[in-house]
C-alpha cells in the first residue's frame, strides 16, 4: 500500500509540475495582464524596468552636470550667448537693434519685411530626410538711405554686433543727394528639439 501511495504521489507531483509549475514559471504566455504572466516573463520585465531606471539615473546625472556647468557661466555671458544665437527671434527687438545701429549714422529703416530665410528652399529637399540642422535662418529685408560712408559704417556696426548676422544682399540706387540701399540680412535661431 505504501508503494502505491508513493507511486501515486510521484505521478501527481510530475503531473502538477508539467501542468501547473512549469507553465507558471517558464512559459511564454504573452498575456497583457500581469497576473496571467509567467514568473520568467515577470523577471524579464523587471530586468527591462531596472535597465530603464539605470538609464534614467544616468540621464539625470548628465542633466545635473550640464545644469551645473550652465549655472557656472556668469549671467552676463549667458545673456551674450542668448543674443548671439537665441532659441527664438524677437522680431521687434531685432528691428530695434538694426534701427539703432542705423540711427547712429542718421539713417532710418523703411519697408521692413521679416521672413523665414529657409522658406525659399524647395519642398522636395525637405522630403528627402530629417533635418539635422541645429539652427534655422530668419531673413530681414529693409531699405535705408544715406551716404556711402554712412552706409559702410552702418554695415560694419551690424557685422560687429553680438547678434550673428549675415548680409545676404545689397542693391542700391542713387539720386543727387544720397544713395538708397535695399539690404537683405539673415540671422539665426536655435532649433529646439521636441
Amino acid at each position: 500500500m505504501n508503494n502505491i501511495i508513493s507511486i501515486f504521489l510521484l505521478i501527481a507531483s510530475v503531473g502538477i509540475f508539467f501542468v501547473y509549475i512549469n507553465p507558471t514559471y517558464g512559459a511564454v504566455t504573452g498575456e497583457p495582464h500581469i497576473k496571467s504572466r509567467s514568473i520568467q516573463e515577470l523577471r524579464e520585465e523587471r530586468g527591462r524596468y531596472t535597465d530603464a531606471l539605470n538609464k534614467t539615473r544616468e540621464i539625470e546625472k548628465a542633466r545635473v552636470g550640464l545644469l551645473e556647468r550652465y549655472n557656472a557661466i556668469p549671467l552676463e555671458d549667458r545673456e551674450r550667448l542668448e543674443k548671439l544665437l537665441p532659441d527664438h527671434i524677437d522680431s521687434v527687438r531685432l528691428i530695434i537693434d538694426i534701427n539703432n545701429a542705423a540711427a547712429q549714422y542718421g539713417m532710418t529703416l523703411k519697408n521692413i519685411n521679416l521672413t523665414n530665410a529657409d522658406e525659399g528652399t524647395a519642398a522636395g529637399v525637405a522630403a528627402l530626410g530629417p533635418q539635422q540642422k541645429r539652427f534655422r535662418p530668419v531673413g530681414l529685408k529693409f531699405n535705408v538711405s544715406g551716404s556711402y560712408d554712412e552706409f559702410r559704417s552702418f554695415v560694419r556696426d551690424v557685422e560687429k554686433s553680438l547678434r550673428l548676422v549675415d548680409v545676404t544682399g545689397i542693391t542700391f540706387a542713387s539720386n543727387e543727394k544720397e544713395y538708397n540701399f535695399s539690404v537683405t540680412i539673415s540671422t539665426y535661431r536655435l532649433v529646439v528639439p521636441k
